[in-house]
């Protein structure tokens, strides 16, 4: 009996969350072009932020991969105004203010978390370090130091070093010569570039109501202009270094050799094309993880992509062959109508749920905002032949990144230094 009511419970809370409806998204915009996007919530005297800055292909000069991650690094080291970096990290420590800030593909984010009473203040932290920061050339050479030992950490791990190879494009990746040729000047540019109200989006979540955030907003960032993008120590000049070449990037297959008595393995990775509907890869992320034609071989849904991986065995064949020929066959079949109900349900109820969570709910409205978000609307209207005419899209052979690890001494794929 007690499972049964636990069951109804829980039917009940889904229930209630599909029927009961969200807040409607109040939008704004500052005189000097900032779009702020409002979701309201009094339920707990909680506010939170979120900045995102749109970065363009042409906004990362070809050969200087991690330019945009070297920039945050320059602004976390950075000091504000009259005040020190240390003092503002103190100060954001004692005021319990949750301040984040990283580089993902297409922009650069801010994250910000803060009791509502304390609201003012962190709008003003975040404005310190987006319109106030001095960037010290003095500090250039060491944050791009620390930018390559972090690449180099993350390819300690030979599946690592597979997995960050082909889950990103070969020219987004830092390099030690990419990182080695950013100039100062260059730095500069980015910044200048990239940090403007006009090509930034700010979602707010909580305990703050329309006329309230707009105050906010305006004292906070409403001084924001792109001539406050550049640094006050502009005017200096960054050491005299040699400018290294960026190494030419290598083509798939991407083969990385492991210790002797490794495991082989192989991916394929798919990124989503622009012209995929998000509707399409949301019912694509849950139905190809599942497909049971694809084993042994196993699928995931990816930020910006699916991955298919499989253990290397013994064959005639070789194991990337196979697997890539299971895609294909997938691609070219497609999915019937049954498994677009099926998907879809899923993705509603998961929905409900999401919508219930403050950081699940200013994803979606920022995703909607930059046009890549999806809608219950045009859930309903996906047709089952949009849905294969994208998957075949998706998964087109030349759209694939593949690669693998290889055993030391194998004949499959060539060593990578």
């Amino acid at each position: 009996m007690r499972t049964y009511l636990l069951l109804g419970a829980m039917a009940a809370v889904s229930l209630q969350a599909q029927v009961q409806p969200q807040p409607k998204t109040q939008v704004f915009t500052l005189p000097n072009g900032l779009r702020v996007l409002l979701l309201e919530d009094h339920e707990h005297p909680l506010v939170r932020a979120r900045l995102h800055l749109e970065i363009e292909a042409q906004d990362v000069p070809a050969g200087r991969q991690g330019l945009p991650q070297l920039a945050l690094r320059m602004f976390a080291c950075s000091d504000a105004g009259s005040l020190k970096a240390e003092e503002l990290e103190r100060f954001q420590e004692d005021a319990g203010i949750q301040l984040e800030s990283w580089a993902a593909p297409g922009g650069l984010d801010w994250r910000l978390s803060v009791r509502s009473r304390d609201q003012d203040r962190a709008l003003g932290l975040l404005a310190d370090r987006i319109l106030r920061s001095l960037f010290d050339p003095g500090m250039l050479e060491e944050q791009r130091e620390a930018c390559w030992q972090e690449e180099e950490r993350r390819g300690d791990d030979a599946l690592l070093r597979l997995r960050q190879g082909l889950n990103q494009a070969p020219e987004a990746r830092p390099t030690f010569a990419s990182l080695g040729a950013i100039t100062w000047e260059e730095l500069l540019g980015f910044r200048a570039r990239v940090f403007r109200p006009d090509r930034a989006l700010l979602v707010l979540h909580g305990d703050l109501g329309l006329e309230q955030a707009k105050r906010l907003v305006l004292l906070s960032l409403g001084s924001w202009t792109p001539q406050e993008s550049r640094s006050g120590a502009s005017t200096l000049e960054s050491p005299a270094r040699p400018q290294p070449q960026p190494a030419p990037a290598k083509p798939w297959p991407l083969w990385i050799t492991t210790e002797a008595g490794a495991g082989g393995r192989v991916q394929a990775v798919a990124p989503r094309p622009a012209a995929v509907l998000p509707e399409s890869a949301a019912l694509l992320d849950l139905l190809v993880p599942g497909e049971p034609s694809l084993f042994p071989a196993r699928a995931a849904a990816e930020p910006g992509c699916l991955v298919a991986t499989e253990d290397a065995r013994a064959g005639s064949d070789p194991a990337l062959s196979r697997l890539l020929a299971r895609l294909e066959a997938m691609r070219l079949r497609g999915f019937a109508q049954a498994d677009l109900d099926r998907a879809r349900a899923a993705w509603n109820a998961g929905r409900s749920l999401e919508t219930l969570h403050p950081e699940a709910r200013m994803d979606h409205t920022l995703q909607e905002a930059l046009g890549r978000g999806v809608t219950p609307e045009r859930m309903k209207t996906l047709s089952l032949e949009r849905l294969n005419a994208d998957l075949r899209l998706w998964l087109e052979p030349a759209n694939l990144r593949t690669g693998g690890l290889r055993k030391a001494g194998s004949a499959e794929g060539p060593p990578v230094p």
